[in-house]
């Protein structure tokens, strides 16, 4: 039903000017072709410059633009621009297309796809942001998806995990030393998310259906599935470490995936992932 997997740590850089028109990612030799089994998980950062704002708000659609201009706050709206920006630019090399003429459509709860794909068989991605930092996760083996939250106390934590999650998950959690609570936590929320995400169904009615590891250097693992999910796939979890206070997570419908690591430098972005991203 699932794979145990490894807590993958090590990211491949790529700048900037290695991602330009017609949206191919090339110029370096560390980038592999996405092979059937590969898995990219690509991490970069979310604040622009404000010089370089225009220019990531140019690869959006109409439907984006319109998105964005209903935020109340710049952070926020600026953040998901050079989110859905640097995800089309993403998309354009594996797509071999122009950033700008990829066609997004959205499933049932909210998911989105590429509309129409022509070459190398169907992509599959998914894209997660906490704070400053977004996690892009691409694929060819199967339906995809990943989560990234910021590892931080809840003054309700006990509580939470009490209502949303498993009882066994619920035992396990309430007899965590307090300091351990809040990466517990989040590998509990990240793990599950990422599941939920994959299969593009909404995480109220299964939240505390799917049972993940959890613990602190606990490897990522699915241990238990509603029944509607265990014949449709064998699962693999894997856990992300993109910068340091943050919990990650990608489950894809995969048998032993190749998962590689990317750090998107990109120009017009404040900061790197070395630094704080919040």
């Amino acid at each position: 039903m699932a794979e145990v997997s490894r807590t993958l740590g090590a990211w491949n850089v790529v700048e900037d000017q290695s991602i330009g028109p017609p949206g191919r990612i090339s110029g370096t030799p560390k980038l592999p072709v996405l092979a059937k089994k590969d898995v990219h998980i690509w991490a970069f950062r979310l604040d622009p410059q404000p010089s370089s704002l225009a220019r990531f708000t140019s690869s959006l659609c109409a439907e984006e633009c319109q998105r964005a201009a209903r935020f109340r706050f710049d952070h926020h709206r600026n953040r998901f621009i050079v989110g859905r920006s640097v995800l089309r630019r993403i998309l354009g090399h594996y797509l071999d297309s122009d950033p700008e003429s990829i066609e997004l459509v959205h499933g049932q709860h909210g998911k989105p796809a590429v509309a129409r794909q022509l070459k190398g068989g169907a992509l599959h991605f998914n894209l997660a942001h906490s704070e400053a930092l977004a996690l892009a996760a691409i694929t060819r083996a199967g339906v995809i998806g990943v989560d990234v939250e910021q590892i931080r106390s809840l003054k309700d934590a006990d509580e939470l995990v009490a209502r949303f999650f498993s009882p066994r998950e619920n035992e396990i959690f309430q007899k965590l030393p307090a300091d351990q609570k809040p990466a517990a936590f989040f590998n509990l929320w990240t793990r599950k998310e990422a599941l939920l995400k994959a299969t593009g169904d909404g995480i109220a009615q299964y939240l505390n259906r799917v049972e993940v590891s959890f613990l602190p250097q606990e490897p990522a693992r699915l241990l238990s599935l509603p029944r509607e999910f265990q014949s449709e796939s064998t699962w693999s979890l894997h856990e992300l470490t993109p910068a340091a206070g943050f919990a990650a997570a990608v489950a894809v419908a995969a048998e032993k995936p190749l998962v590689t690591c990317w750090q998107y430098a990109g120009r017009g972005l404040r900061g790197s992932l070395m630094e704080d991203p919040v």
